[in-house]
């Protein structure tokens, strides 16, 4: 389970993993007798209903209390700072790797994701997890790279500050 939970990304899979646990136990007594086949295939059944239901409850994030609000021109100099970023950082990869992010990650509906990353990964002559570690490496160098030239230029940048 707590594989699971980390190929989908969870920042506490420990907690989840013991939520699946209690919920398990608790029903031990009345699915027991019934039940035919691998205790695993319940336990993840279940598994993927906490992870869905952890997906559906809204982000909650602590900000600190003496984070300066952005005007409107400072949110506005951040995301062009962060396009002008994103732009030059996507030079740095590959052709091939850039159209291998842009299949893996531009699909329409949730139907068509699996079949056109199973294609996409026959293609490549990769397992579909193969793919998904490539994509994830891909991303990671995308994001590092973003937030370096984002750190480097916030230094340069000049803010107007408003006068009263």
């Amino acid at each position: 389970m707590l594989s699971y939970f980390r190929r989908h990304g969870v920042s506490d899979p420990l907690s989840l993993a013991d939520e699946v646990i209690i919920r398990v136990t608790k029903k031990v007594e009345e699915v027991a007798p019934t039940y035919v086949g691998n205790p695993v295939h319940y336990f993840l059944a279940v598994a993927r209903y906490v992870l869905a239901e952890l997906w559906r409850q809204p982000l909650q994030v602590e900000l600190a209390e003496d984070l300066p609000a952005l005007s409107a021109s400072e949110a506005s100099a951040m995301k062009e700072l962060l396009l002008q970023s994103l732009e030059q950082c996507w030079t740095h990869l590959s052709p091939q790797e850039q159209n291998i992010l842009l299949r893996y990650y531009l699909e329409t509906t949730a139907q068509t994701v699996r079949q056109s990353r199973e294609e996409l990964a026959q293609d490549l002559g990769l397992t579909v997890n193969a793919l998904r570690v490539m994509t994830h490496r891909l991303r990671g160098r995308l994001r590092r790279c973003v937030k370096n030239l984002v750190e480097k230029k916030k230094d340069e940048m000049v803010i107007p500050i408003p006068h009263h």
